[in-house]
Formats: C-alpha cells, sequence, structure tokens
C-alpha cells in the first residue's frame, strides 16, 4: 500500500459517519496483485468476511490454487485439510495487507473473518475446539473466528470471548437472537475483567438484511400487499440498533467501556439487493450509523462507490440506522407477517446455506487434486497468423492504456462514445447479475419446486430473442431432467408451430412462462392471449391466471396485464440489463429452475467467469482478451465468427449468434456470428473467417483434424475447452463481456439496436394496408441467379437464409444441406435463422451492419391459421406480414434480397428441391 491512491468520497463519507465498509469476499489474486491494499486506499475498505460459499468460488473457480493443492495432496492431505490450509493461508495474508488499517484504528478495525465449519452450528463444544485451533493457526490480532449465533453455540461465543479470541457472530437474523448473542459477549467480557484480564477483544454481530426482504416481500405478495415490499429488512435491522444502542450506551457495559472494552458492533451482511426493483445501495445508505459495519459483495461495494450519497446518510440530523422501525413493523405485523417465523424459517435455510457449499468444496477439492496434477489449460486457445496475432497484441495494449476492463466494471458510459449516450451506463447490470441472484438460488428453485409439486408436467416459454435464446440453449444442452416438468419454447408466429405447442401438452398440467423486457413485443403478447383463451376454456376464468408467470421489466405494460389476469408470479428483472445480454438474469433463470437445471453451476461458473474478465492486463483466453481479439480481427477483414461447437452444447450457436450480430452490425460495420453451418474443406473458407471451437472435454475430437487444416491454411483459430451443461454459466458470461469490449474495438456501442425498430414498423404498416393489396412475388431463376452472382462477386459477402415456417429439426438438416452447397460452391459465409425470431437476433447487422449480405427469403404455410384474440388478423397474417415487413425493409436498405415459396405440404422436400435449383444456377 506504498502507492497513494485517491480515496472515494462517497466510501469516505460511510467512515466518518461511523461504518465499516467491509469486503463480503475473498480469493487469492485479490492479495497477489495488490488489489485489496489498494481497495483499503481508494475504497476506505476497514475488513474482509469470508465463508465456505466464498471459499468455494474461490477454489473451484480458478486455477490460482492448483499448486497448492497439488503439493498438500503429494503430502498425503486430505480434502478438509487441503481446504483449511488455503483458507489459513488466504486469511493470514489478507490480515497483514490490513494491518495498517488496524494499526491506524487502534486496534478497532481492519479485521478478517474465518467461519467455523458450518456443521458445527449445533455444537458448542466442537466449535470452540475449532475456533481455539484457528485462532492459533492464524496468529493475527486482526483476525476473527466466526461462529454461528445459534441457541446451541451462544456458549461457545462466551467462551471464545472469554478466551482472548475475535469472535464475527453470524447468521443472525432477529433482535431476540441478537441479544443472545451480545449477553454473551457482555458475559465473556465481565469474567475476563473480574480476572484482571485485558479487554482488547473484539467482536460484531453479523445481522442479515436482504434475506428478511426477500422472504417477506414473498409472504406480501401471497396477501397481496406489494405495497409493504422492501420494509422489513431495514426496519427489521433498524430494531436490532436499537437494542444495540441500549444495552451498550447502558449501566451495564459502563465498567467495561471504562476499562478499554469496545463495543459489539452490528455487522450489516447479506446487503446486495436481490429485487432489481430497489436502489443497488438500498442496504448500505439505509444503515449508516455510528459503530456499525457493512461487508458488502463486491457489486455492492462498487455501486456504493459510484452511487451511494452522503446527503441520505441521516434523516432531519438522525443516521439512518437509527430511524425509528416501529411503523413499518406494525404495518407488516398488521398485514399478517410473523417476523418470528419468517427469522425462524431464514436461520434454518441460512445453516443448510452454508452447509451445502462446503460439501460442494470438499468434493471439488477432491476432483481438484487430479485436475490440478495435468497441464493448465487456458480458457481460449488461439492459433492466429503472425500478423494477425500481432494486431490482437497491439489492440490488447491499447485496452490496457485506455484502462478499458476497469472502466467498463466502474460502470464508465465513456468506453463506448460520449458521456450519457442512452444505453450504455444503464445497460450493464450484466456484470453482476450472477453474483447478485446467488443469494436467490433456494427461493428460484423453491418457487420452481412448488409448480412442479403442484402436478405441473410442462413448461411453455412465450418469449423472442434475448427472453427466448438462452433458456433453449440451456434446454437442449441440460435435456429434460428427471421428476421435473419439460421446457418448451415457443418463439413462432407460425400457425402449425403454435398448434404443435398445444397439442404436446395437457393443458390443465401446463405453466406457460410469458417473458418480455418491454412487455409490448407483438409476438410474444399473441402468443399469450391465445393460450390464455384456451386455458380460460379449459379450466375457467379464476384457475386460468394461475397457469401463467411473468418476467419481465419494472414498470412495463406486463406487469399490470400479470395483475388483471391473476398470475401465479410476476418476476421483475433488472431494467439495466438488455435482452440479449440476460442469459444469467431471471430472463434465464427462472426457466432453467423450472425445468430443474443447475442453477448454482450456472451462477458459480458465472462468477468464476466475472473474475476473470475483470483481469487486468486481459489475460490470454480471459474475456478482456477474446474481446480484444475478435474486434481487432474484424478490423482485419475477418469478421464471419465461426462458431464450431461440440455437444452436448451444439446449440450455443442459438444464444451468441444474437449476442454479437445485435451488439456489433450496426454504423456498417460488424462482427457476423456463423452459427450451425456444417464444416467443409479449407478451399471453402474466404480470408474474412474465424472459427471458434467450443471444445468438451473428453470429446470425441471429431473436428480437430479440419480445424487444424484451417489453421495451417492460415485461417484464425480459437479453441475454447468447455466442460458441459454446468459451464454455460461461464460461456454466457465470458461471450458477454467480450462481446462488450470488441464493441469498444469497433468503436461503436454494442448495447443499443438502431435498426430492430424498423422491421418492427414495417410489420404494423403491411398489417395496417392488408396483405392482399401488394403481394411479393417468388424469384424466378434470373433473380435468384443474379442473387448468387452478386454474392460471388462481394467480397467478404454472405448469404442470410430467412425462414418463415414451422422450426423442425428435420428442415434444419435440409437448409444445413442448402448452405453447404452455396458455401463450397462460392466460398462464400452462410446463416439462416427462422423468423420472426432471428429479427430479433441477426436482423439488426442484416441491415446495419457492412452492406455486404445477400439474403434469401423462405415461406411455408401449413393447415389453417390459428387467431389471435383481440386482433384482426391471426398468426399466418402476422407471420407474413413481417415476412413482408423485413423483405422491404432490406431493400430500402439497398439488400439485394429474394422470396421464395416452399410449396406443398413437406417444406423438407421443398427446400431440398430449391437446393437442386440453386445448384444447377451455382
Amino acid at each position: 500500500m506504498s502507492q497513494t491512491v485517491p480515496a472515494n468520497e462517497r466510501l469516505s463519507a460511510l467512515t466518518a459517519a461511523g461504518t465499516s465498509a467491509w469486503l463480503d469476499q475473498i480469493r487469492r489474486d485479490l492479495l497477489t496483485d495488490g488489489e485489496l491494499g489498494r481497495m483499503a486506499q481508494a475504497y476506505s475498505l476497514r475488513g474482509v468476511t469470508s465463508n465456505p460459499a466464498i471459499f468455494e468460488k474461490a477454489i473451484l473457480g480458478s486455477d490460482d490454487y492448483d499448486g497448492q493443492i497439488r503439493s498438500l495432496a503429494r503430502d498425503g492431505a486430505d480434502a478438509h485439510a487441503i481446504y483449511e490450509a488455503i483458507a489459513l493461508q488466504d486469511v493470514r495474508d489478507a490480515c497483514d495487507v490490513l494491518g495498517p488499517v488496524h494499526a491506524a484504528s487502534g486496534g478497532a478495525d481492519g479485521f478478517v473473518s474465518l467461519e467455523v465449519d458450518p456443521g458445527l452450528a449445533h455444537d458448542a463444544d466442537g466449535t470452540i475446539v475449532q475456533a481455539r485451533a484457528y485462532w492459533e493457526a492464524l496468529d493475527r490480532p486482526n483476525a476473527m473466528i466466526k461462529i454461528p449465533g445459534t441457541d446451541a453455540c451462544v456458549p461457545a461465543i462466551e467462551q471464545a470471548i472469554y478466551e482472548g479470541i475475535n469472535v464475527n457472530v453470524t447468521l443472525l437474523f432477529s433482535v431476540a437472537a441478537y441479544e443472545r448473542v451480545a449477553d454473551a459477549y457482555l458475559r465473556g467480557l465481565e469474567r475476563r475483567h473480574a480476572e484482571g484480564l485485558p479487554l482488547d477483544v473484539h467482536s460484531v454481530a453479523s445481522f442479515f438484511v436482504s434475506r428478511v426482504d426477500t422472504e417477506v416481500d414473498r409472504r406480501l405478495r401471497e396477501r397481496g400487499r406489494e405495497d409493504l415490499a422492501g420494509r422489513a429488512g431495514l426496519a427489521n435491522a433498524r430494531a436490532a440498533y436499537h437494542r444495540f444502542r441500549a444495552l451498550f450506551d447502558g449501566d451495564r457495559f459502563a465498567p467495561l467501556r471504562a476499562a478499554g472494552a469496545a463495543v459489539q458492533r452490528p455487522l450489516w451482511a447479506s446487503t446486495g439487493v436481490k429485487d432489481p426493483a430497489y436502489p443497488d445501495t438500498l442496504y448500505v445508505d439505509g444503515l449508516v450509523g455510528p459503530d456499525t459495519v457493512n461487508t458488502m459483495p463486491l457489486a455492492t461495494l462498487e455501486a456504493a462507490a459510484e452511487r451511494s450519497d452522503p446527503a441520505a446518510f441521516a434523516v432531519d440530523g438522525t443516521p439512518t440506522a437509527a430511524l425509528d422501525p416501529s411503523a413499518d413493523l406494525a404495518a407488516l405485523a398488521e398485514a399478517g407477517i410473523d417476523l418470528d417465523d419468517v427469522t425462524d424459517t431464514l436461520l434454518r435455510e441460512g445453516i443448510a446455506a452454508f452447509v451445502t457449499p462446503m460439501e460442494q468444496l470438499l468434493a471439488g477439492i477432491e476432483e481438484a487434486r487430479a485436475a490440478a496434477a495435468a497441464d493448465p489449460v487456458p480458457a481460449v486457445g488461439g492459433q492466429l497468423p503472425d500478423a494477425l496475432a500481432q494486431a490482437v497484441e497491439e489492440r490488447v495494449a491499447q485496452a490496457v492504456e485506455a484502462d478499458v476492463i476497469a472502466r467498463i466494471w466502474a460502470i464508465d458510459d465513456t468506453v463506448f462514445g460520449p458521456a450519457g449516450q442512452p444505453e450504455v451506463a444503464d445497460r450493464l447490470g450484466w456484470l453482476t447479475i450472477a453474483d447478485r441472484l446467488t443469494d436467490e438460488i433456494g427461493e428460484l428453485v423453491g418457487f420452481a419446486r412448488s409448480v412442479r409439486d403442484d402436478g405441473i408436467e410442462h413448461v411453455v416459454l412465450l418469449g423472442m430473442g434475448g427472453s427466448s435464446l438462452a433458456p433453449e440453449v440451456v434446454r437442449r444442452s441440460f435435456g429434460d431432467q428427471a421428476g421435473w416438468p419439460a421446457l418448451l419454447m415457443l418463439d413462432s408466429t407460425d400457425a402449425t408451430a403454435v398448434r404443435r405447442v398445444q397439442d404436446a401438452v395437457d393443458l390443465r398440467r401446463t405453466l406457460f412462462v410469458v417473458s418480455t423486457k418491454s412487455g409490448g413485443t407483438i409476438e410474444t403478447l399473441s402468443a399469450f392471449e391465445h393460450f390464455h383463451a384456451v386455458m380460460y376454456d379449459t379450466v375457467g376464468a379464476e384457475a386460468a391466471g394461475r397457469h401463467f408467470v411473468a418476467i419481465t421489466d419494472p414498470g412495463s405494460s406486463l406487469v399490470d396485464l400479470a395483475a388483471a389476469r391473476g398470475f401465479r408470479r410476476t418476476f421483475l428483472n433488472d431494467p439495466d440489463i438488455g435482452g440479449r445480454y440476460s442469459a444469467l438474469s431471471y430472463f434465464g433463470l427462472v426457466p432453467a429452475a423450472l425445468m430443474g437445471a443447475d442453477l448454482p453451476a450456472l451462477l458459480d461458473g458465472a462468477s468464476a467467469a466475472a473474475r476473470d474478465c475483470r483481469a487486468t492486463p486481459p489475460a490470454p483466453g480471459g474475456g478482456g482478451w477474446l474481446g480484444c481479439a475478435i474486434g481487432e480481427l474484424a478490423r482485419h477483414g475477418r469478421d464471419k465468427l465461426t462458431f464450431v461447437v461440440d455437444p452436448p452444447l451444439e446449440a450455443f450457436g442459438l444464444w451468441v449468434e444474437q449476442l454479437i450480430a445485435e451488439s456489433t452490425g450496426k454504423e456498417g460495420r460488424g462482427i457476423l456470428p456463423v452459427a450451425d453451418e456444417p464444416l467443409g474443406a479449407t478451399d471453402a473458407y474466404g480470408p474474412d473467417r474465424v472459427l471458434v471451437h467450443l471444445r468438451a472435454d473428453g470429446g470425441d475430437g471429431a473436428h480437430d483434424g479440419r480445424l487444424a487444416a484451417l489453421a495451417a491454411a492460415g485461417h484464425p483459430v480459437l479453441t475454447m475447452p468447455v466442460h458441459g451443461p454446468g459451464d454455460l454459466g461461464r460461456i454466457f458470461l465470458l461471450w458477454e463481456f467480450a462481446t462488450a469490449v470488441a464493441g469498444w474495438a469497433l468503436g461503436i456501442n454494442p448495447f443499443d439496436q438502431p435498426n430492430v425498430a424498423e422491421a418492427k414498423e414495417a410489420t404494423k404498416a403491411v398489417l395496417a394496408d392488408g396483405l392482399d393489396g401488394a403481394p411479393e412475388a417468388d424469384a424466378d431463376d434470373a433473380a435468384l441467379g443474379a442473387l448468387l452472382a452478386g454474392l460471388r462477386d462481394q467480397d467478404g459477402g454472405y448469404l442470410a437464409i430467412m425462414g418463415y415456417l414451422e422450426p423442425s429439426a428435420a428442415f434444419d438438416d435440409a437448409v444445413a444441406e442448402l448452405r453447404a452447397t452455396v458455401r463450397d460452391a462460392t466460398a462464400r459465409t452462410t446463416t439462416f435463422g427462422y423468423g420472426p425470431r432471428f429479427l430479433h437476433s441477426t436482423g439488426q447487422f442484416h441491415k446495419g451492419g457492412p452492406a455486404v449480405g445477400s439474403f434469401l427469403q423462405l415461406v411455408h404455410d401449413r393447415g389453417e391459421d390459428v387467431a389471435i384474440p383481440g386482433q384482426t388478423f391471426g398468426f399466418t397474417t402476422l407471420k407474413h406480414a413481417q415476412a413482408l415487413g423485413d423483405l422491404r425493409t432490406l431493400r430500402a436498405h439497398g439488400r439485394p434480397a429474394e422470396r421464395l415459396t416452399l410449396e406443398g405440404d413437406d417444406p423438407v422436400a421443398a427446400l431440398r428441391a430449391v437446393t437442386a435449383r440453386l445448384k444447377e444456377l451455382l
């Protein structure tokens, strides 16, 4: 900490108001790269807390510990001994980093906490034995041992204080529990005082906040009293603070204070907001007061540094922690909220929530012992021609010089253009959403279990683009989970697709998830109105709403619609997340939970990726490096990013296609993601390609030979090892960050989508004018020949095939044959998307990206139309209006675009006839 760093004024003001900011996180690279010391200066950081869940992410989410694990394993240490050695070293080193804080505060601050085993929560004797062992092993005056505040462990707390061990009492939810542990602290000090021992022992009482709101808000929703949401956590904590003041300002503590004893400070824990409708500094600004600690996740600490308001730290001169909570507590009681039952429930769940990560950690360490013995594999390996490798290296250096990585994490919108431009600063919530939602895993899984236990066998997601593509990837990657509902997707306006979904389910045992950020997506609302009417007829008016769940942004029209129709639940997503970056928010996680996917694995992987994406300079293989690489390669004409994905993650291309195309395809530049194009021979690829191989660990290596040949031929090839469906969270976050950095490299805003609305407006115009007045003729051979000739003559050109028809695996196979035929004959890139889904995906790139695309629209109908309640048109009419509107929009942008109708009942046979026809023209 020799280099002086300017202190953040907001956090300095928090310290001056009497609240110490502690970090609820520990990991080795924070210690080895000096980051913790920097935060002590820049963020006025005065302490660190840890627990098994934190160590699980740190140890299993990185390779930082592999060397130590390998060494300890060779010495014969078991998993628990390895964990203890790692944890003791990190806590000891953190104590040393914060030693100057401890000294400067006269021993009152600068503490680092290590928790006893969660399995000892009801074992006082075992707790005190382990507390002694940890205290002696740490051998630091600014260490603290975390002991749970259960009734069983109260004697252990008293004994530890008596023995001179600093104690962080954790898992406190109720005021009554707080009083018991405060009394134990006082008894321990009184025993020392009676024996003439020094009173230089310190303790904090960790009182959990946001989890109280999560549980109470759930109960309030069930009672229709959302007007009281968001009050319980602060009111409960303030009640504890009032009790703290009464105890430590009273007569009993006075002689101890006079003898030099410190108060047992209330520590506000679980202070990251869980509900995106709440300000992210709610539990910081709302609990400021003398003699308090606020231990924050990194995301909350950074939010406080950016947005905490020192003027809000007191109300009419009263610190916010000392505000009177009685009115809020009375209102909650009147609404039927039994706060004692709430806190009892949270304590039980809290103990379980700490036991499970410890079990997973120990199991993971066993696996890590074998993995650490092998050579480490970078997240992304690059095979680049020398000239391109040098260009990428220079781009990385520019990112370091411009401090791009740190500025993105600091929500600095000037990374992507002038300050204050729309859709930047309010579109970066995805950076920290995984950590924020980790604490909600229990609630999400609990909700999913309640749905399953109600007999639901199918969950149908009604959504488009960012609302559907991540869940679709999760569904296909994980497959149906035994004992859980099957997840189906409807992101089509094809009437046959609507009927297919309806015929596949028992409506009485089906839950529909209506998923739209804006609340006004025409495809999603049309599907909802159809299925709500069908459900209404099936189960009746009162029961119909219970078969629907909404996922949307706060304030969207869907919120009111869901309330009016009696939806089972509405999930309000963080509004600071754009649709294509929402994979790890409610839009991705609620469907994943409902199908029984592994949420902890998804979020743990995302948290690990976030850590790698913070690295400065960007580490080879991390998200920052990857973004610099694909952005710089695109600047050198290598702008066709072609994905080759091993099983079982083949569907990944569906999601990453939207992310990259819609984020970068604007202002005449961009990166075109290419998904599901069959691999070809080396001469089938032009000089505009980059190939990305998501290579499965333990896979059969079926693609390795061809990719090696492409690399040898001079094509850039990036290889990204992946580890099965549970690794999707890491991969999602890695590519989100890489795409943002690529936006910087390309000089564009990766969070807006200026051309998406054009096709929507064109659709409205067609619906208003009617389809009969301006039918679109199919292309003849001359038009198709001209389209293909233009494709061949256009340097860097690509053919986008757009199918307005029922999605099916058989059609996917047939279109792959068409794509290979065109690609092999022209050495040009091909893409394919189902309409109207691609309008919310690659559609932005088609209109706003480089003007080198050629477009072939395929349309097919089968069977009768399906009516849309409340509209004068049905799904078939809507689909045709979207197809015609898109065609007209492309032509208005000067893009060569032709249309073909697939005749007959079999679209696959009709497409193969088109392929044969085009082969003749080629």
